[in-house]
């Protein structure tokens, strides 16, 4: 009875938090723009550079992110007991801590935001980015670590994103494009764990886990169409850093 009292309480939380949602939506300008863009968002939207709007948009990426996390994360220990280990934590020994905080947000807007903006250059160096992340697992490596083959993985990248993946995407409605990347960015991610060393309910924790990183990739896409992409690099930083820094006082 109280293991189900535990659940009924969590359900009516998240119920609660839905119609938070839903009353701030209403009340907020801010929020309703933000939710409008995602859900049909335009490439070539106005670039706003207001301090108080870039505030704003910050704020509620803060305020969604922090939220769904908390109770993704609770739901997982209600439901599971042990949380999921991952090779992060690998990765922060063998490399500088700074290495670790900034690199990721990096190379993850570039590979996820930056083409966003459909040019051609952009377009190419977003596949090199990517097909590093995606090496990673054919060559069975750690996803920081540089050895030739994926350097020249990556290499081979540029030819083929400059003259035929750049026709071939410039040709997809923006939407489709929008949200594969978006879907992309949150399912790679599941390269941090051992999935070789899971069993098929594992596979699905991990699967769910990653696509809980959906509504940050929204918000991620929302601030670069409309703040530019070193604001969205600036905020990724922030959020990683938020993180680690809440890891640490654990």
């Amino acid at each position: 009875m109280p293991y189900f009292c535990v659940v009924l309480g969590f359900v009516a939380v998240v119920l609660g938090y839905l119609a938070a949602l839903r009353f701030a939506y209403r009340k907020s300008a801010k929020l309703r723009d933000m939710v409008g863009c995602v859900l049909s968002p335009e490439e070539n939207c106005a670039l706003d550079l207001r301090i108080a709007s870039i505030v704003k948009s910050c704020l509620w990426f803060l305020v969604i992110h922090l939220s769904i996390t908390f109770l993704y994360h609770f739901a997982d220990l209600l439901f599971f007991g042990e949380p999921l280990t991952s090779n992060i934590g690998s990765a922060v020994s063998v490399l500088p801590l700074w290495v670790v905080l900034l690199l990721p947000p990096v190379l993850e807007e570039t590979a996820f935001r930056l083409p966003l903006k459909r040019k051609r250059v952009y377009i190419t160096i977003s596949a090199v980015v990517m097909m590093f992340f995606v090496s990673a697992l054919l060559f069975s490596t750690r996803v920081y670590d540089i050895t030739w083959p994926r350097l020249l993985t990556c290499a081979a990248m540029v030819p083929i994103a400059w003259f035929w993946g750049y026709k071939w995407i410039s040709g997809l409605r923006f939407r489709a494009w929008f949200w594969s990347l978006v879907l992309f960015f949150s399912i790679l991610h599941i390269q941090n764990y051992d999935l070789s060393a899971m069993d098929a309910g594992e596979w699905l924790r991990v699967i769910l886990k990653e696509c809980v990183k959906i509504p940050s990739a929204l918000m991620f896409c929302y601030v670069r169409l409309r703040h530019g992409f070193a604001l969205s690099v600036a905020l990724h930083f922030f959020n990683n850093l938020t993180a680690f820094l809440l890891g640490s006082l654990a």
